[in-house]
């Protein structure tokens, strides 16, 4: 059975909600893989740091404390044309 999209992060986000709210209440979560790679004070910004750094990776950006995710598809985010 293929792994879902995101599943390692979605499941450490959801094992670990609590203490990121605590740790890193209403910031911006960057998460690759089971770890917080950093917390920004906007959604933008947390989507930029993850382009640059995983490029076109995948990649999860969630506001701490947030139930459902927001999903975000980075280029279209940042405005980077598309090639077909």
């Amino acid at each position: 059975m293929q792994t879902p999209l995101l599943g390692e992060e979605q499941s450490f986000y959801d094992a670990n909600k609590d203490d990121l709210l605590h740790k890193y209440a209403n910031r911006h979560l960057l998460i690759k893989g089971s770890k917080v790679i950093g917390d920004f004070s906007t959604r933008d910004q947390a989507v930029g740091e993850g382009v640059r750094q995983f490029g076109r990776d995948p990649f999860l950006v969630r506001l701490s404390g947030q139930d459902m995710p927001e999903f975000t598809v980075p280029v279209l985010a940042l405005g980077v044309p598309c090639q077909s």
